[in-house]
């Protein structure tokens, strides 16, 4: 007899628990008001992280300030910026550039 009680409770507390979550699913969907949201421009902004071998960094930054700046801009992508970061020893050997081209 108590085998059967047990079963019944663990039933009842399933159904309990999936009627409060559809409810509470129900409602939250009533509430929230989703708005599309669109682009001003159809330019997508692309952030590129470099990992550079130690040592390594001076040449990077050469080989983008003197020829990859200019091959990229003959396939219509802009660069927007190029830095390294500073501060952290994490970032000693980092190379940062952000580049914008057409969607």
């Amino acid at each position: 007899m108590k085998i059967n009680s047990w079963k019944l409770k663990r039933w009842t507390v399933g159904v309990i628990a999936l009627v409060s979550f559809a409810a509470g699913s129900l409602i939250t969907a009533r509430l929230m008001h989703v708005n599309q949201v669109r682009a001003d421009s159809n330019r997508v902004f692309e952030l590129r992280v470099y990992h550079v071998v130690p040592g390594k960094l001076p040449a990077l930054e050469s080989l983008f300030r003197d020829t990859t700046s200019k091959l990229m801009a003959k396939h219509d992508l802009q660069v927007v910026g190029d830095w390294v970061p500073e501060g952290a020893p994490a970032w000693d050997n980092t190379f940062v550039d952000i580049v914008v081209h057409p969607s």
